[in-house]
Order: structure tokens, then C-alpha cells, then sequence
């Protein structure tokens, strides 16, 4: 027996619509959709409205929207403004706008160029920020690549390999210029090998440890190996 052809559901004007399954949900105006939604791709170009929403392949974000309840599936592109009030579980995040995340997220790979903002925790295999990246609680990931170009931050962070570096001769002009640089705040980091500037936390813990030019740090504790440029602060260094 051969399966139905999922419909599609195109918003161009304003309305409220059921949730349900479609194949592709299109957004150009302004509308509000009740109920559960699993579908194929969403594009949103307009404002939207949402419930809990299960997407198998991709949504795009070029507008606004507001998502009331978990939002889930294969990869997410903003390049508008979207908030999730509940968990965020997207295989693959592309942030270039704002994100933000009320209850937690989770996935393979995140790729910060925007803003993202995490209440709660959050979990990625791979984490690259070029933009801004702030985590109400723990961080956690295989591998974190941080290009400091706006502040970023979490409680703690739980890691493989981490690296955070400045971003850019110009933004180390215009730092030296105002006096103020983006940091990565956090109150501990641990992994196996963490590569850090502009770094301030309270314990930085690991097996490797490079500590780069303006970082602050209470107490640094290593298993292997450690240096700290002349140029950072770190208040004490123990080998356990």
C-alpha cells in the first residue's frame, strides 16, 4: 500500500493554522500554528509561532520565531532571531543571527558566527564560535574552537581539546585602542588539552595546558605539561 504525499503548509498572509504533518512549512507573513509539529523542512522568512516542532532535515530562520516547546531534529540555520523555550536537540546548529535557548541543548555540531545564548546545559561533539557564546550552566564537548569576537561565557566547561584565541590584528587594535577585549568567562575548564587567551577562570585542570596572553587564572592544575606566556596572570601552577 503506497503511503500519502505529505501536503505542504504556506503562510504568505496572517493566520493561525493546526499543527500535523507536512513535508515543507513556508513562512513569508505572519502566523501562529497550534499544535505539534513533525515535518520534512521549514523555511521562515516572516514571524512565526510555534509548538513543539520536529523537523528531519533542515530549518532555516530568516525572520523571527518563537518556538513553545522542544525543538528537534537535523539541522538549524539562523540568520534572523529564534527562541526555544524548551530543549533544543538539532543534530547540527548554524547560528549567523540570535539564538536563544531556554531549557538546554544538544547535538553533533555547533557553528556560533551570531549570538547563542543557553540556559541550562549544553552538549556538542564539535564547537566552533566566531561570535558569541554564553552557557547559564555546563559546557560540554569533544572539541571547542573559540575566535573571541564578543564575550563569551559558561559555569564550567568539560572538554577534549579546547582552543581560544583573539580574533583578527584589527580587533587587537581597536582592543588596545578602548582598553576593553572580549573574554571567555568561565569558573573551571577541564579537558585533556586546553590552548587559552583572554581567558579568566577561577581552576583551569587538564593534562595539557597552554596559558596565552591576557588570561587571569586563580590556580592551574596539569598533569603533563604546562606554560604560561608573561603576559597572562595566573596566581598559582601545580603539577598532580
Amino acid at each position: 500500500m503506497r503511503e500519502q504525499a505529505l501536503g505542504d503548509l504556506r503562510i504568505s498572509g496572517v493566520g493561525t493554522y493546526p499543527g500535523g504533518n507536512y513535508a515543507l512549512i513556508s513562512i513569508d507573513g505572519v502566523g501562529r500554528v497550534n499544535g505539534n509539529l513533525i515535518c520534512e523542512e521549514i523555511e521562515c522568512n516572516g514571524t512565526v509561532k510555534l509548538r513543539n516542532v520536529q523537523v528531519k532535515n533542515q530549518m532555516s530562520v530568516n525572520g523571527s520565531g518563537n518556538v513553545d516547546g522542544c525543538l528537534e531534529g537535523g539541522s538549524l540555520r539562523v540568520d534572523g532571531m529564534l527562541k526555544v523555550r524548551d530543549e533544543i536537540r538539532i543534530d547540527h546548529l548554524d547560528i549567523n543571527g540570535m539564538l536563544t535557548g531556554l531549557r538546554g541543548a544538544n547535538g553533533e555540531k555547533a557553528e556560533v558566527n551570531g549570538s547563542l545564548k543557553v540556559q541550562g546545559d549544553m552538549q556538542y561533539e564539535v564547537i566552533e564560535v566566531h561570535g558569541s557564546l554564553k552557557v547559564s550552566g555546563l559546557l560540554n564537548a569533544g572539541t571547542i574552537h573559540m575566535e573571541l569576537n564578543g564575550g563569551c561565557s559558561a559555569r564550567e566547561i568539560g572538554v577534549e581539546q579546547i582552543t581560544v584565541r583573539k580574533r583578527g590584528s584589527l580587533y587587537g587594535i581597536l582592543g588596545k585602542i578602548t582598553g576593553k577585549f572580549s573574554y571567555l568567562e568561565t569558573d573551571i575548564i577541564e579537558g585533556d588539552d586546553i590552548d587559552v587567551e583572554f581567558t579568566k577562570a577561577r581552576v583551569i585542570r587538564g593534562n595539557r595546558i597552554r596559558i596565552g596572553a591576557g588570561c587571569e587564572v586563580d590556580l592551574v592544575e596539569y598533569k603533563e605539561s604546562y606554560e604560561a606566556d608573561p603576559k597572562s596572570d595566573v596566581s598559582r601552577a601545580v603539577r598532580v
